[in-house]
């Protein structure tokens, strides 16, 4: 029998390892704290060491907690696109697993973070030679299939919202409550974006020092809300062609109600259309009730005010640094 469970690669790892799994997952987290104390021991550093010794250990710590964050954040992701599956199915009938299969990759992640161990491999090799540069690699061999592998779930889960936004909702979605039933998936998406803005936010903030490494980092940051955004948009359609729908149904109930009254014209017809004008009049409010996103205006704006915070605080370090502030 095929085995259709979502599964990232970094809990592939993490299961077949003896023992318990957080036990493996703060091993795994102490890794960049590891390579320093080579480093220290090899008379080796960083440039960002040299820059700032504070910064270096902020870059160390946000490094440990970006791998905590990866790996429970992959995992919390597959777990919970599994467990909307039978409820988001009744209002949205194209949902299963599948459209996230994705995110069982493993050749993405896997080939990123080979690229990313070359590159960090070979910068430390040309500056400090052999020896720095198979501990830098081997390091980010280790760190980076924590890290490519969440990032590959989340884009894993960003395109499967985008295919579903594709699909037509069920007639029974206004009917379940003002979301749609849908609340629960960009509740999944806004999971997967804070885990991103939680490890990628620190980095941009302290982790790159010259205006070119800033404009990497937001462009990676200004990436994944765009990545978060755009499915949702989708199904922002759907909900809003839903609730049209719903809005047409009521007036034509609503116009077929009046109109008894509007060729007799007297207060008898209208008491007797009174029950019936009542009921269209609530069908109107209830479907002007319904939401057309699946996240509620409050996440938008935390989403903005993160966002813009982050690059605000960027900038004014790119601004200060010459200064030696």
């Amino acid at each position: 029998m095929t085995d259709t469970r979502l599964r990232p690669l970094t809990q592939r790892i993490l299961s077949r390892l003896p023992g318990p799994r957080a036990l493996w997952i703060g091993a795994w987290a102490l890794v960049p704290w590891l390579n320093a104390g080579a480093n220290f021991l090899l008379g080796t550093t960083t440039a960002v060491w040299e820059e700032s010794r504070t910064l270096a250990l902020l870059n160390y710590g946000f490094l440990s907690a970006a791998v905590v964050i990866a790996l429970w954040g992959a995992e919390r992701i597959a777990r919970r696109l599994e467990e909307l599956e039978e409820t988001v199915q009744s209002v949205l009938p194209a949902y299963s697993r599948g459209r996230f299969r994705e995110l069982n990759g493993v050749l993405g992640p896997v080939l990123a973070t080979a690229v990313t161990a070359l590159v960090f491999g070979v910068t430390a090799f040309l500056r400090d030679g052999w020896t720095s540069g198979l501990l830098r690699g081997a390091t980010w061999v280790v760190v980076g299939i924590a890290l490519w592998s969440f990032l590959w779930s989340y884009g894993a889960l960003q395109l499967g919202l985008h295919r579903l936004g594709g699909e037509s909702l069920s007639g029974e979605a206004a009917r379940i409550d003002p979301g749609m039933g849908l609340h629960p998936l960009g509740g999944i998406a806004f999971t997967g974006l804070w885990m991103l803005l939680v490890w990628l936010a620190p980095v941009v903030m302290t982790g790159l020092p010259d205006v070119v490494g800033v404009a990497v980092g937001v462009s990676l940051l200004a990436a994944g809300v765009a990545a978060f955004f755009l499915p949702l948009a989708r199904l922002h359609r759907r909900m809003a062609e839903l609730k049209r729908g719903e809005l047409a149904v009521a007036r034509e109930l609503y116009a077929q109600a009046y109109e008894p009254v509007r060729e007799a014209r007297t207060l008898d017809a209208l008491e007797r259309q009174h029950g019936l004008l009542d009921a269209a009049d609530a069908l109107e409010r209830r479907a002007r009730s319904l939401h057309e996103w699946p996240i509620d205006e409050g996440t938008v704006a935390r989403v903005i005010t993160i966002v813009t915070s982050v690059i605000a605080m960027a900038v004014g370090r790119i601004i200060l640094d010459p200064l030696g502030l």
